[in-house]
């Protein structure tokens, strides 16, 4: 029998989330195997896979709120957008106060319109944004309208500010530390970022990384979990693309 649901896996940083799949596409012996959003090489965090027929969900599953816990490293702005990036910009970091931080979180809850980093996945005449600007042919990509739906402060110290942050899918999180850093009156990138929950799903349920890797194609299959009923309805009647290869 074709194996089928979902993995909850804990990426590590340095993966891509294409990575992760052709992992378990190779333990399993099988091609249909989607994700339910990208997660950019650098972050870790949860990924959840669709095995077999649970890829016809995987728009529902890519709809869902996103959960992330950053740290924004003021001073420094990179053309990636995060530590893995080229430092392109500097800036000196004024001195902050936790009032000035919570009031800041205050004015970017809710619908706010933001740019995706030129280094990303959207595509544009048929190819991701990073890839044209790896070939050094940068692409405009149009704002869209996000939600973000909570701000949490976590630590302060001179130029690091340690946050969570609960939103809406299509949300880059590299380009709200921008806005952030902007409005702070300096510049800065993400220096770490963990995926925490998707939907109704945590971070403590994912296996490791290292435990997927090695595991047997018997020992993946038993970690697999059923489609909750709530999505059956939602099932598409044309499926979308699965992750490119």
């Amino acid at each position: 029998m074709t194996p089928e649901g979902l993995l909850l896996i804990n990426k590590s940083g340095g993966m891509t989330s294409h990575d992760v799949v052709q992992v378990v596409r190779r333990i399993l012996g099988l091609r249909q195997i989607g994700h339910s959003g990208t997660l950019d090489p650098m972050a870790q965090g949860l990924l959840i896979l669709l095995v077999g027929t649970a890829t016809k969900f995987q728009h529902a599953f890519q709809s869902h709120e996103k959960t992330y816990e950053t740290v924004l490293r003021l001073g420094v702005q990179t053309d990636t957008g995060d530590a893995m990036g080229t430092p392109v910009r500097t800036a000196a970091v004024p001195a902050l106060d936790r009032r000035q931080l919570e009031e800041l979180f205050a004015s970017l809850t809710g619908s706010i319109s933001q740019i995706p980093p030129t280094y990303s996945a959207v595509k544009v005449r048929g190819r991701p944004a990073y890839w044209w600007a790896r070939h050094r042919r940068p692409v405009e990509l149009p704002a869209r309208t996000v939600r973000i739906l909570g701000l949490e402060l976590l630590a302060a110290q001179a130029d690091t500010i340690t946050f969570r942050v609960r939103c809406s899918a299509g949300t880059y999180v590299r380009s709200l530390v921008e806005s952030m850093a902007e409005r702070l009156g300096t510049t800065g990138h993400v220096a770490a970022l963990v995926r925490t929950g998707v939907g109704p799903w945590a971070l403590e349920e994912a296996l490791p990384m290292s435990w997927v890797a090695s595991a047997s194609r018997e020992e993946l299959i038993r970690q697999l979990r059923p489609v909750p009923s709530t999505l059956h309805a939602e099932a598409l009647s044309v499926r979308r693309p699965l992750d490119a290869p």
